[in-house]
């Protein structure tokens, strides 16, 4: 959706001076200074040992501390992996991004000194486990960061096979398949001990993320490894039954294994990621191994239990929660496959059969038919518009709302309904809200998705209150009620009134398990 080969020369346009050095337990930095926002970047800062040769699926390893300053500012290169329709990410010169060597993190602090420290906002991104970059450029912490109420931070984690292949029970190389989550886990210590230096509050730290980054917290919000690490979690568009058993997992490493045709330990990484792409151009892809087959696995190790089945039991009771979904998830995905457009009701049976029995789909099928019969405005067929409304609910929407229904804490929900005027195929599909999160909105590179808004900066402003709020206090807004009753946020204008009704899409969904939700990613 977005192009970053020219971030890094956006960045120098802005950048007016070099800061002082910056005096950290990690070693000295010095950053620069964003000349439209004031806020002091630090970009591109090792928090773990390079992952290449005798480290590649290894988990991350600690570095330490540098003698000599570090001149952070220009962003790390992004993990490997091959080029997507979705999103362009390159290294910080335009590079292809196929290095290994990707553990970097990036952060953005208001400029001058306070009494109080702030609190910290942790980003992780999305990209279905196998694309994204935290330097992408509507990811950009300075707008967060400029409101002077939080120390905002992205970071890369190794992606595809290199971060979520468990290759331990068929081979001699101990990969568990979470070296991914391995590498969030160690940039949340690495801010835990580090980020007080920028002004940050380590007591006081949010993670936020969307799509993978979303589902990434909602494992280890169960984890006991980060059992008190962080304080409070925002979950946007994430399906927390996302995640491979050890023999799922096992069987797709003995696919990977199979394609890569050599030794995984000699394969360079342009091998390696052949290997990952024909992994997913499997036309039986969701049946074997789920649209994700590279996520989060049930190791024994840094994951026990279903997170849903943990939260049950009082898991991660102690972390506020807020969590939502946008209206048009699936749009997004039908957009970039021409078949959708012409599906029928046979064909989305046959699409759904091998996830849901008959007796569960068609009552489904039929609702979604119903409903999206009476929405003569929408842009898509009628057929292909029951199917984005079906998984839209089935992927997103429902575990999201099973998940808080699961979680002990304080918890709250949102419903993001703000469409994409400029796409109108796409409404307020899934990542549309990113640009407002972030209020990279009015950015150049993505003017093309956010250009046809009417004043998108007021909306942008009420989200980043909501989020800035929830990272200071647990609380999004005095106007916002506790999610009890089914209660929730509405963000955004849609042609189309559909309303929310927790109740109704729960019952519709009731006969249909935790594990079948997660089985289609």
């Amino acid at each position: 959706m977005t192009s970053d080969a020219n971030i890094r020369h956006e960045i120098h346009r802005n950048v007016r001076e070099e800061t002082q050095i910056l005096d950290a337990p990690a070693g000295p930095l010095i950053g620069a200074v964003d000349g439209k926002t004031g806020v002091h970047c630090f970009l591109g800062i090792p928090y773990a040992a390079s992952p290449t040769g005798e480290l590649r699926w290894q988990p991350p390893q600690s570095l330490p501390p540098w003698q000599s300053p570090l001149r952070a500012t220009a962003f790390g290169m992004p993990a490997a992996q091959n080029p997507s329709g979705l999103i362009e990410v390159r290294g910080p010169n335009g590079e292809t991004a196929d290095s290994e060597d990707c553990l970097y993190l990036n952060i953005y602090a208001p400029p001058g000194r306070r009494d109080k420290k702030l609190p910290v906002m942790l980003w992780i991104h999305g990209g279905s486990f196998y694309i994204g970059s935290g330097s992408q450029e509507v990811y950009n912490g300075c707008y967060l960061a400029a409101s002077g109420r939080a120390v905002v931070v992205t970071f890369n984690y190794r992606l595809g096979a290199l971060g979520f292949l468990r290759l331990a029970d068929i081979s001699d190389i101990p990969s568990s398949g979470n070296e991914g989550l391995l590498d969030q886990v160690a940039a949340l210590e690495w801010v835990r001990k580090n980020i007080s230096a920028f002004g940050g509050d380590s007591d006081n730290i949010t993670l936020f993320g969307e799509s993978a980054g979303a589902m990434s917290i909602a494992t280890l919000l169960t984890s006991p490894r980060c059992h008190r690490l962080f304080r409070r979690a925002i979950v946007q568009s994430g399906n927390p039954c996302a995640l491979h058993s050890r023999n799922r997992a096992n069987s797709l490493a003995q696919a990977f294994v199979e394609h890569l045709g050599e030794s995984p330990h000699r394969a360079d990484t342009r091998t390696l990621l052949r290997a990952q792409q024909a992994i997913l151009s499997d036309p039986h892809l969701e049946q074997k191994w789920g649209q994700l087959p590279f996520k989060p696995v049930l190791d024994g190790e840094l994951l026990h239990t279903e997170p849903m089945t943990a939260l049950r039991d009082g898991s991660g009771a102690e972390v506020s929660l807020l969590l939502g979904s946008n209206l048009d998830e699936w749009n997004l995905f039908s957009a970039i496959a021409p078949e959708t457009f012409t599906l029928d009701g046979e064909q989305i049976r046959a699409r759904l059969e091998w996830l849901l029995p008959r007796h569960h789909l068609d009552p489904l099928l039929g609702h979604y038919h119903k409903l999206a019969s009476s929405l003569a405005g929408n842009p898509w067929p009628e057929w292909s518009r029951t199917w984005n409304l079906l998984l839209t609910d089935m992927v997103f929407t429902l575990p999201g709302l099973r998940l808080l229904q699961a979680h002990g804490g304080d918890r709250f929900h949102y419903h993001f309904a703000q469409p994409l005027a400029a796409q109108p195929l796409l409404g307020a599909c899934h990542a549309v809200e990113l640009g407002y999160v972030f209020g990279t909105h009015g950015e150049t590179s993505l003017q093309s998705l956010y250009g046809g808004e009417t004043e998108p900066h007021k909306l942008s402003h009420t989200v980043r209150e909501a989020w800035l709020n929830f990272a200071e206090c647990g609380d999004p807004g005095s106007d916002w009620p506790a999610f009890a009753n089914g209660h929730s946020r509405r963000f955004g204008e849609h042609p189309e009134d559909r309303a929310f009704d927790t109740a109704q899409l729960s019952s519709l969904w009731q006969d249909i398990p935790d594990s079948t939700l997660g089985s289609y990613l």
